[in-house]
């Protein structure tokens, strides 16, 4: 039996590339030739804009991870897993995986191409730590195969072994483009950088700190030699390099290139909800991105005009004085869900907090206040705020954190990366498993999760049907098998999760409402 970890034909495939829809101005004008059907026919830099459009625009939603991350509150969710949702396991595969490893395969022995493919390897190190951090251990060394080399059930690879071959992998497609000369770039075909060098050697670097730091707790030596490593090569330094990948605005000819969640609101009157976890935070910082991240109450209830909704409530906190009706709840502000809107993979800031992290466990001689700082007022500088605001919070909150024990010092570079990273929500919930934080209220709609919020997603029940037996042998492997509470490889901080202050008390609030 044939599986999606290899599509039905590496021609079919070719001819769906073919007709990827645009999603940049630039893009409209990149074609396939119709009778692109043999490898050496098929235009690589159209498997790239598939791959880059599809796998970006899927991790910008309002759905179950959002809600795992803090960031979004649906009412019609009741346990934080008893629900219909769609699993991202297979299309990682069919769609993402697959491709990316064509480009690959297409143009490792063109001298020529060697840039193409160190940066088509650099994309997917980052879709396949996407994948490997939803669920832990998944098919990794025999998965997307060429088709003459194809394993039809293919090992779920231990997430430890994955996670050393993509630094691997990051460290050698970085260096590759350390030294190239005269090479053939994807130009416009690249949705995130138009094919700059030097910006795809800053994303390599850059992620290489964010996998290295998520697995300090899990593997400490590997963390901080490849740490060391990278913090004096280039790296996202400052915004304009930036990993992101703009959506085209309300007049786009293909409504699909809007941004996904414009696209959302337009069939949807529900608004997206704020959580009183984000709330709450932003208010008790009084911090001045909270007008941008949310959208005021149409109907303050006494005054409480940025309240946000708590996860997982049951029907005997919904029908209580403290109500959570729609009329009365701050939303998402209008930017996220605006038609033209930039998603981010990875930014500046993330990297500043990234380094005031590994500073403040004393892997580097770094000052954590200063990368600290700096991330925030980058982090601030992506959305445009007042710099005389940016310099009152920012003196507010260093002046605060030079005060802080060191699990306060963690908690604040934490809590402020989870701000700036506002609905990067894979990143987010990744964060909060690993960290602890921000805390996060539940509510009493307990579910199969022991109160809390999953620490990982379960393999879909396809995946026993078409490969059951290694899904099995993974499933061993987890400390409680394949259930939302096993804990993946790198989640090995001792006392997770952190108990929220007013957990087991209502309402859950912190912060003194306006």
């Amino acid at each position: 039996m044939q599986t999606f970890y290899r599509y039905t034909s590496f021609f079919a495939l070719a001819m769906v590339a073919a007709g990827a829809p645009s999603c940049t101005a630039d893009f409209s004008e990149i074609n396939t030739n119709p009778s692109a059907v043999t490898a050496n026919l098929v235009n690589v830099n159209n498997l790239l804009t598939r791959v880059q459009k599809e796998a970006i625009f899927d991790s910008y939603d309002a759905g179950y991870i959002t809600e795992f991350a803090g960031y979004y509150s649906n009412p019609a969710t009741a346990t934080l897993s008893a629900r219909d949702w769609a699993d991202p396991f297979t299309e990682f595969y069919r769609t993402y995986l697959i491709n990316i490893s064509e480009v690959i395969r297409l143009s490792r022995d063109k001298p020529e191409s060697a840039g193409k493919n160190a940066v088509a390897r650099i994309m997917k190190a980052w879709i396949f730590h996407q994948l490997t951090d939803l669920y832990g251990d998944v098919p990794y060394f025999e998965a997307a195969l060429d088709v003459n080399q194809v394993i039809n059930y293919p090992a779920y690879d231990r997430q430890e072994d994955i996670y050393k071959d993509l630094l691997k992998e990051l460290k050698e497609a970085e260096h590759q483009l350390s030294i190239l000369e005269n090479q053939v770039s994807f130009g416009p075909s690249d949705l995130i950088y138009q094919g700059s060098t030097d910006k795809w050697r800053r994303f390599a670097n850059s992620l290489r700190l964010r996998l290295a730091v998520r697995a300090r707790f899990a593997a400490p030596d590997l963390a901080s030699e490849h740490i060391r490593d990278v913090i004096g090569k280039p790296l996202i330094s400052a915004n304009e390099f930036n990993a992101a990948l703009t959506t085209e605005g309300e007049a786009a000819a293909n409504t699909e290139n809007r941004n996904p969640m414009y696209n959302s609101y337009l069939s949807n009157t529900v608004p997206k909800y704020a959580t009183n976890t984000m709330a709450d935070n932003l208010i008790l910082r009084n911090d001045p991105r909270l007008p941008v991240y949310l959208t005021a109450a149409p109907k303050p209830q006494n005054g409480k005009r940025w309240k946000g909704r708590p996860l997982a409530l049951d029907l005997d906190q919904e029908d209580t004085d403290e109500s959570y009706r729609q009329e009365e709840l701050a939303s998402l502000g209008a930017l996220f869900h605006a038609a033209g809107y930039q998603i981010k993979l990875l930014t500046a800031a993330e990297v500043s907090f990234l380094r005031a992290e590994a500073a403040l466990a004393g892997i580097t001689t770094e000052s954590a206040a200063e990368m600290l700082g700096k991330g925030i007022r980058q982090a601030m500088e992506m959305y445009h705020i007042n710099p005389a605001l940016t310099e009152n919070y920012l003196l507010s909150r260093t002046n605060a954190f030079n005060t802080f024990e060191p699990e306060q010092k963690l908690e604040e570079i934490i809590v402020q990366k989870w701000i700036a990273g506002y609905y990067q929500s894979r990143e987010a919930w990744a964060e909060y498993r690993r960290t602890g934080y921000p805390v996060i209220w539940v509510g009493k709609a307990v579910g199969d999760t022991e109160g809390q919020i999953p620490r990982r997603l379960t393999y879909p029940s396809g995946e026993y049907l078409r490969n059951g037996k290694r899904a099995e042998e993974s499933a061993a492997r987890l400390e409680k098998g394949d259930v939302f509470m096993s804990r993946i490889w790198w989640d090995k901080r001792p006392g997770l999760p952190f108990r929220h202050p007013r957990q087991g008390m209502f309402p859950p609030e912190l912060a003194s409402m306006e």
